[in-house]
């Protein structure tokens, strides 16, 4: 019998992190939902040591801007690339085998904490100085817009990029995981984490799914719509998880999070949009027995907009958390190491 895509097949233990069918995510045996309100650096820290010392936020902020020579590596490409290939192409280049005491993983953290300032840089075009004053939320905010943030809406993104850090054996994850099972570097590995990442069946459904509600005209027009594609076979981003079998509690925290963001605001009817959609999908869904929900794509979209990204940047605000978790495989992964080698059956 062929495990088309893997499903199923337990590859690894981890202790880093648990996802259960009922909706159940924890970080190193604490649910998420306890975690939110946590500065991102020290979660960061708890997924890749198990300890939640302080010691992350000034790390980070000690090793957040671009040197002269990585800043010239991101501006002199194309302003049109894609910014996950930016990401892909500008990790393995973040090589100064600093002395951060986490041994191999050190050049990890090392790239994990400048991604933001390369992702401020290739959007505005221009190298930032990132401010060492900030924590590591405000500090993103504050390179990519001169705008002064509400402290609710930094406190939603602080929480979308903590919801992020980790998934289990994702499919980034493991391909971080084969790259690292063959003694690679760990800027290898990342890279190879990040280019999974940006395939649409993996990141990318924030993108899609706003690029769908920004066409609908009203909540009623919504459900029109998502009940005739369904009724074709079509399918909608953002909803649905192989893993669960209950609403994605990421999707339950950051819905709470756009809900009361958007009262008032310019972004209200695309959040009416997108709980038009939820429902049409919920419903129909019941009527055929099964039993599928909105993911942590589904209104996370919102949160990176309100802070000012472009669509096609939602998924390196991904990769800028997922990191930190594929730094923390990489560790757990050098304990005991054995070269991934599937078997393929052949037919002539």
């Amino acid at each position: 019998m062929i495990a088309k895509g893997l499903e199923g097949i337990v590859v690894e233990e981890t202790s880093i992190s648990d996802v259960r069918a009922e909706g159940v995510l924890t970080y190193r045996g604490e649910n998420i939902e306890a975690l939110t309100e946590t500065p991102f650096a020290d979660v960061a820290e708890w997924v890749i040591t198990g300890e939640m010392t302080g010691r992350f936020e000034p790390l980070l902020a000690t090793l957040a801007s671009l040197d002269a020579q990585e800043a010239a590596i991101v501006t002199g490409l194309p302003r049109s690339l894609h910014p996950m290939k930016v990401l892909q192409a500008v990790v393995p280049a973040l090589s100064k085998s600093p002395e951060l005491g986490f041994g191999e993983a050190d050049q990890g953290i090392y790239a994990a904490a400048k991604l933001p300032a390369v992702v401020a840089t290739h959007l505005t075009g221009h190298q930032h100085e990132m401010d060492e004053s900030l924590p590591y939320a405000d500090r993103f905010l504050h390179a990519i817009s001169d705008e002064a943030f509400s402290q609710d809406l930094v406190g939603a993104f602080n929480a979308t990029q903590i919801l992020q850090i980790e998934h289990s054996m994702n499919a980034g994850t493991f391909a971080s995981r084969v790259v690292a099972s063959t003694l690679a570097t760990i800027e290898s590995a990342i890279a190879a984490g990040i280019g999974a990442l940006s395939g649409p069946l993996h990141g990318g459904a924030d993108e899609a799914v706003l690029n769908l509600a920004d066409r609908m005209e009203s909540p009623e027009a919504a459900r029109d719509h998502v009940a005739e594609l369904l009724r074709s076979g079509g399918k909608i981003p953002g909803m649905g998880h192989r893993e669960y079998r209950a609403k994605d509690p990421r999707a339950i925290c950051l819905e709470a999070w756009v809900g009361s963001l958007v009262e008032g605001t310019v972004h209200q009817r695309s959040f009416d949009v997108l709980k038009a959609m939820e429902l049409e999908f919920r419903d129909h869904m019941a009527e055929l027995g099964k039993d599928l929900h909105a993911n942590v794509e589904f209104y996370k979209g919102l949160i990176y907009r309100m802070i000012g990204l472009p669509n096609h940047f939602f998924t390196c605000g991904f990769a800028m958390a997922r990191t930190f978790g594929y730094v923390a495989h990489f560790i757990e992964s050098r304990r005991d190491n054995r070269i991934y080698r599937p078997a393929a059956r052949y037919v002539a």
